[in-house]
């Protein structure tokens, strides 16, 4: 049979809200244009806690032969996103007779396209019908079968971040009369798996730097946290560094670079492994010239993250003060022109100013997110750019579960991967709101506390 999909159907194009925009073919959408649309997906359980997955045929053209979400599909241009999902539910599976619940939208982000993903489930035990021409089969799976098959290129990338973003982190074997344990910023963990209880697991450790691996009072990694990452990489662990350094400015990670499998980098704006980048999430131009005309004229600091280079405004000595004197960072290229910066894509904008001035900054550039890790400044990248985002996307990249990931951190934007994480760890100097987040608090960075939340989980020896 000579089935493909038709590349000239129109698909609408949307922002990150779901706003449409424009429109354009589904060969410009899914051929790298990387252009954001929308689609419907339909998690369907049945009264035994099992999920239904769809097998995709060998003629689409993403991922074809792999399992995935029960339901899937476009969101047609001109139709709302619910009735997309009453359309694609009856042309995949035939059936009619359920109830949707909608658990929330984010962007998927791909090298081949972007999706703006609306997320459902229901709970359905009557006759399931999946279309010949459509679909190659389908059956439900249960929870063991799905995490026995995630990282083994069995089930689609995406469907493996989206099952761990609302199903993953829990055990209860029931997800369908539990929906209330969905995903990693559930209200409580106690459903959730440990890695003493997953002593054969292996982890992904997500580090932030300062306060959490580096030290603010030495500027130096503490001997005891050196050797308990040599161990726990030793031990078949690997080591991750979630920062929201920019790579220019990683420069105090000498002692374990050998150690490190890749990098979350600009609070999630710039995630890579090796010399291979696997997302990359700039702020919108507009966006990226409010601030710094904002900066100029109000006289503030403000350093800016290009692609390439970085450029610094400092009119008084604030950059200098805190970054050099406080953070120990001595090569920030102050001589770097900002025009020659902002002709490259921006991935972070950090302004010296207060939270009350914050606010009222944010609401002017909706398109983006703010992290503040630091009393006199705070770190802004695109929406949908933070840590939790770098994780799940090195996850899909490299195959393995999230729930099998453990992040460290002690300021506010490693909120998002504390959260997203298997295992949230804050540092005993941490942010009380930090804390407020996570599965586990350790003591300070100067007291030892990567090894003993290392040794508390058994990812080291005692």
């Amino acid at each position: 049979m000579n089935i493909k999909d038709n590349e000239k159907e129109l698909f609408p194009l949307v922002d990150e809200e779901g706003t449409v925009t424009g429109c354009a073919t589904r060969g410009e959408c899914h051929g790298g244009s990387r252009l954001l649309h929308p689609v419907v997906h339909l998690h369907v359980f049945n009264s035994k806690g099992e999920l239904y997955l769809q097998q995709r045929p060998e003629w689409k053209d993403i991922q074809p032969g792999k399992w995935d979400t029960a339901v899937g599909g476009h969101v047609d241009y001109g139709e709302q996103w619910n009735a997309a999902l009453v359309r694609e539910a009856s042309e995949e599976l035939g059936i009619t007779d359920y109830t949707p619940e909608h658990l929330g939208k984010y962007v998927f982000d791909s090298k081949r396209e972007r999706e703006l993903v609306y997320v459902n489930r229901t709970t359905y035990d009557g006759a399931i019908n999946p279309s010949k021409r459509e679909l190659s089969g389908g059956r439900f799976w249960s929870m063991e079968e799905i995490h026995d098959a995630i990282g083994k290129g069995i089930l689609t990338p995406n469907f493996e971040s989206e099952f761990q973003r609302f199903f993953g982190h829990c055990q209860d074997t029931n997800p369908a009369s539990n929906i209330n344990c969905q995903g990693a910023n559930s209200a409580s963990h106690i459903n959730c798996r440990s890695a003493k209880e997953n002593s054969e697991a292996k982890y992904a450790m997500f580090f932030d730097i300062d306060g959490t691996l580096v030290s603010f009072k030495t500027h130096k990694i503490p001997a005891s946290t050196i050797a308990a990452l040599t161990e726990a990489k030793e031990n078949g662990h690997k080591v991750f560094i979630a920062t929201g350094r920019p790579p220019l400015i990683i420069t105090n990670l000498g002692d374990i670079e050998h150690l490190i499998d890749g990098y979350i980098t600009t609070n999630g704006a710039l995630c890579y492994v090796g010399d291979e980048i696997v997302c990359c999430k700039s702020i919108p131009h507009e966006s990226a010239r409010a601030l710094v005309d904002d900066a100029i004229a109000k006289q503030y600091s403000l350093i800016v993250v290009g692609e390439k280079d970085v450029a610094v405004l400092d009119p008084d000595g604030e950059v200098d003060r805190i970054f050099r004197q406080e953070i120990a960072v001595d090569n920030l290229d102050c001589e770097k022109p900002l025009e020659v910066v902002m002709q490259q894509r921006i991935m972070q904008l950090t302004p010296f100013f207060p939270e009350s001035y914050e606010r009222e900054m944010m609401a002017r550039i909706p398109e983006c997110t703010s992290g503040r890790w630091h009393p006199a400044f705070t770190d802004i990248t695109a929406k949908g750019a933070d840590k939790g985002a770098g994780i799940m996307a090195l996850a899909a990249h490299l195959g393995f579960d999230p729930q099998y990931t453990i992040a460290f951190g002690d300021g506010g934007n490693d909120t998002s991967m504390i959260k997203a994480a298997g295992i949230g760890v804050a540092m005993g100097n941490a942010l009380d709101s930090l804390k407020a987040e996570a599965d586990y608090i350790t003591t300070s960075v100067d007291e030892d506390g990567v090894m003993n939340a290392l040794r508390h989980f058994g990812i080291i020896s005692a």
